[in-house]
């Protein structure tokens, strides 16, 4: 049986015969399989005609392959020369900017506030770069080399700005430097570099009128422009223009060789009207005072020539050091002082607005004067109040001052009689609050003063638009508290204006580029109110500071001080701080001497007491420091 089943199984296999039983084959006879007899010549033929079509197709693409090469060759020999030469030589040279020599600040007796210092760098040519793990073993050889911690996440993220090189570190010391160049060979990209850093003399001390400077962000090359203050407003000045020097390099971007250098041009020098030994001892004082009170959260002084408008001293605490700034920190040092509480960056000079409190008083005399609601006569009994229906305004006298006039008003700084000329009370008028706006406006509240550094605010004068306003709210405006709102330099700006017999100066930094340009003085405003009416608040304002007035602390000024007069006003006004509470800043502005006022100067304590028990005291100190010279 078995047998026969595998009879059968051969009948179909076209392989004639195969031994199951011995596991191989038996020779195979092709000519049983294929019919006809030539079998072999057939198969010559055909792999003969195989092998040519084969060679066809090599000798084909090996033409093809030819015209590649040579258009190739044709696109860089001729066609594209001089762009591919280009190339091939920026391969083997760098270009590099050099940074000029920022120009000096002076002070007004020509002593250096801010000047240049040599300092290491490392800059890294980002063509070496050309993957974002390359660049990061560079960054983790050098920082294993140097101390300066490096802001890796900030310098990869310039690997696809379109700039050839970035500043990585600076500010290294010379063994520092000492160990990079013996490790270059391992540090491909990386050279080293001298750069002109600003060296700020007085540190925190003009922090904030002169601002710093650092890396231009935006710039492809690199390049240190001013980034507030007057290193920013004269940044084009001070800056100068760049030069460039272009080195042969080798495999690892080493310079050996200089191929061409073009100097680099020195920026123009800077004068200012600051005064150092005034700005110093303001700082001192301002620092003290903030200090050691922990209800004080900041403060200002600012002092300005009444006949120029120049600053003579600017000074907003807390402040910051901007030589750290220059010398590099890193991303979390700044954000710490970004985020610090006591805003160390906040210029609260110019960019901060506070209610004026009584030195807004000024405003309204000048108004009720100007408009006719009162003369320098005009007399107003004062109970210690004011009461219209339920509601009662309070002098901050509180069994009152009696029979005052202006004059008086001005020296006490009566609450109520200041009430009664803004908002009219009895048989006064008032001057009301639209022509109350319209007076304060002239003397520059509400509006910038224009000086020259950045971040000036506007500050607010209402004038009773925009929400119903009450008579309540313009008694509160005439003596400087509501919504009206001034920065410290604005109330300084007014105080000149009496200083110098009637005139609005534009506030100035710069005195003059050096051997270039004077600045000339520019008046804003003049004869707002005429020079009778100026001279009844001007001596309104010289009773202020004399036995009986408010400004105690400097009664004795003129017997320390012979010949020398001056004229000021106090100011207290009320704010609740952010936790809900009854707080008052303190105000105290003054000029001097009184005929003939060579400074005016103004003092704010935020969150500081009185102005009497706390500015006053602070301004005389700084007096004392100015009629000394």
């Amino acid at each position: 049986m078995r047998n026969l089943i595998f009879e059968e199984i051969d009948k179909y296999n076209p392989v004639k015969k195969f031994n199951v039983f011995k596991g191989r084959p038996e020779p195979l006879e092709f000519d049983s399989m294929i019919p006809g007899k030539n079998i072999e010549q057939k198969s010559d033929s055909q792999f003969s005609s195989f092998k040519q079509w084969n060679l066809s197709i090599f000798v084909c693409v090996v033409i093809f392959v030819y015209f590649i090469f040579l258009g190739r060759a044709i696109n860089l020999q001729i066609v594209n020369n001089s762009k591919y030469a280009t190339l091939a030589l920026e391969n083997k040279t760098r270009k590099s900017v050099i940074i000029p020599e920022r120009g000096v600040i002076y002070d007004k007796n020509e002593q250096v506030l801010a000047r240049n210092k040599p300092s290491f760098a490392l800059e890294l040519n980002l063509s070496f770069c050309s993957t974002r793990f390359i660049c990061e073993q560079i960054l983790e050889r050098v920082g294993a080399i140097i101390s300066v911690k490096l802001n890796k996440e900030k310098i990869l993220s310039e690997i696809d700005s379109g700039k050839s090189s970035v500043i990585i570190a600076q500010g290294l010391k010379k063994e520092e430097i000492l160990e990079v160049e013996s490790n270059l060979y391992q540090l491909p990209g990386i050279s080293v570099a001298v750069y002109p850093v600003r060296s700020y003399e007085h540190g925190d001390v003009f922090s904030h009128v002169l601002g710093y400077v650092g890396l231009d962000d935006e710039s492809i090359q690199p390049k240190i422009v001013g980034k507030s203050g007057v290193e920013e407003s004269y940044d084009e000045i001070l800056s100068g223009i760049p030069g460039s020097i272009i080195t042969k390099v080798d495999s690892t971007g080493r310079n050996f060789v200089v191929v061409a250098k073009e100097d680099a041009l020195p920026g123009r020098n800077i004068i200012t009207f600051l005064d150092v030994k005034l700005q110093v001892k303001a700082y001192e004082l301002l620092k003290k005072a903030v200090d050691e009170d922990k209800d004080t959260t900041g403060g200002v002084i600012v002092a300005q020539d009444p006949q120029t408008g120049g600053i003579l001293a600017l000074v907003s605490y807390p402040a910051f050091d901007p030589n750290k700034l220059v010398e590099g920190l890193s991303q979390e040092e700044f954000n710490l002082l970004q985020e610090d509480a006591s805003y160390p960056f906040f210029n609260r000079a110019i960019s901060a607005a506070y209610a004026p409190g009584s030195t807004f008083k000024m405003v309204t005399a000048s108004a009720a004067l100007s408009e006719g609601t009162i003369t320098p006569n005009t007399t107003i009994f004062d109970p210690g109040y004011l009461q219209i229906g339920t509601y009662i305004f309070r002098n901050w006298k509180l069994d009152g001052h009696g029979e005052v006039n202006l004059k008086r008003a001005l020296q006490v700084s009566n609450d109520t009689y200041f009430y009664t000329v803004g908002g009219g009370y009895g048989d006064v008028k008032g001057v009301g609050i639209e022509l109350l706006s319209a007076w304060a406006e002239k003397f520059g509240f509400g509006y910038i003063t224009g000086i020259d550094i950045p971040g000036e605010v506007e500050g607010f004068m209402p004038d009773g638009a925009g929400r119903e306003w009450y008579l309540g709210d313009t008694y509160i405006t005439s003596i400087g508290q509501g919504d009206v709102l001034a920065t410290p330099l604005q109330v300084n700006n007014m105080t000149s204006y009496f200083g110098n017999g009637g005139y609005i100066m534009k506030p100035r930094v710069v005195k003059e580029i050096q051997g270039v340009q004077d600045f000339e003085t520019e008046i804003l405003y003049q004869s707002l109110i005429s020079k009778k009416d100026i001279e009844t608040i001007r001596e309104g304002l010289k009773m202020a500071v004399e036995p009986g007035g408010t400004g105690y602390p400097l009664f004795d000024f003129s017997t320390r001080h012979p010949g020398i007069e001056l004229a000021g006003k106090t100011g207290t006004s009320e704010y609740i701080d952010g936790k809900g509470e009854d707080k008052t800043h303190a105000w105290f502005t003054v000029f001097g001497p009184y005929e003939e006022a060579e400074i005016a100067l103004t003092v704010f304590l935020e969150g500081g007491g009185s102005g009497s028990d706390d500015a006053a005291p602070i301004a005389k100190e700084l007096l004392d420091v100015w009629f000394e010279k």
